[in-house]
C-alpha cells in the first residue's frame, strides 16, 4: 500500500467514446497502485462517483538508440474507471476538447517552426 495518497499520480487518457457523456474513463498510474486506492483518490480529490475499477498492468516499450544502447520506457498501470454518474461535458474528460487542444498546440508549433525551416531551407539552397 502507498504511503501517502498525494503521491499517486493519475493521468487521464482519451476517452473510449466521442459523445458528450462519459461513463467510463482510463487513467495512467502507478504500478503499485491498488485499485481501492485509485478509487479513494477519485472520490475524495476529483470528487468523482467510482462504481468499479479494472486495472491492467502495462510493460514499458523497449527501444534501441543508434549507439546500440537499450532504453526502456518505465512501467505503469491502466486503471479503467466506471463512473455512477456519467459526466456530461466536462472539460478534462471530454474527446473534443482534448483533439482541440492537441490541433491548437500543433498548429501554434507550427507557426514557430516554419519560419526557421524555410530560413535555414534558404541558406541550403544559397550555398549551392
Amino acid at each position: 500500500m502507498m504511503a501517502n495518497l498525494l503521491d499517486l499520480k493519475m493521468i487521464p487518457l482519451m476517452p473510449t467514446t466521442a459523445s458528450s457523456v462519459i461513463k467510463e474513463i482510463a487513467f495512467k498510474t502507478n504500478p503499485s497502485a491498488s485499485k481501492v486506492e485509485i478509487k479513494r483518490v477519485l472520490e475524495s480529490f476529483y470528487g468523482l462517483e467510482v462504481q468499479k475499477v479494472r486495472t491492467l498492468n502495462m510493460k514499458g516499450k523497449k527501444k534501441n538508440h543508434a549507439a546500440g544502447t537499450l532504453y526502456a520506457k518505465p512501467n505503469y498501470k491502466k486503471a479503467y474507471v466506471t463512473l455512477k454518474k456519467p459526466l456530461s461535458d466536462h472539460p478534462l474528460f471530454t474527446a473534443t476538447n482534448t483533439v482541440e487542444a492537441d490541433k491548437n498546440k500543433m498548429l501554434t508549433l507550427a507557426s514557430i517552426w516554419k519560419p526557421l525551416y524555410m530560413e535555414a531551407a534558404d541558406k541550403e539552397l544559397s550555398c549551392l
